[in-house]
């Protein structure tokens, strides 16, 4: 069986000066033509890993979970289009907030900057 893995470099990442990844924080997805997503993490690696499972799950096929094989998020997509299109990816590490304050933060981010946040629009 071969085992499907993305090249280390599918997306560049940058850490603000001053964010402490070991701490909270929110992060921004950038695709060239898509738009942005914003998110929030507790652990640094969420932003990491997450997203590159779920893009080689749309690669090989696979469903997104059992039960909702075709619920594919909005930015699901658009990195799985992005990679394979061969455009620009940027993940970059914004800023730490203390854990009671990453929802706040991360919907204040999103009315401002995400406009790939949420399901894809309808046709």
């Amino acid at each position: 069986m071969t085992v499907l893995i993305l090249p280390n470099d599918w997306f560049s990442c940058i850490v603000e000066l001053g964010v402490d990844t070991s701490k909270p924080g929110i992060y921004q997805w950038e695709i060239d033509g898509a738009g942005i997503y914003i998110g929030k993490y507790t652990h640094f690696s969420r932003p990491l890993r997450e997203y590159e499972r779920n893009v080689l799950k749309m690669l090989t096929g696979r469903p997104y979970r059992p039960k909702k094989p075709d619920a594919w998020r909005r930015i699901h997509r658009e990195l799985y289009a992005a990679l394979t299109d061969g455009r620009a990816i940027k993940l970059t590490i914004l800023e730490n907030c203390s854990s009671e304050q990453l929802a706040a933060r991360e919907r204040q981010l999103i009315a401002e900057r995400g406009t790939l946040n949420g399901r894809m629009p309808s046709n």
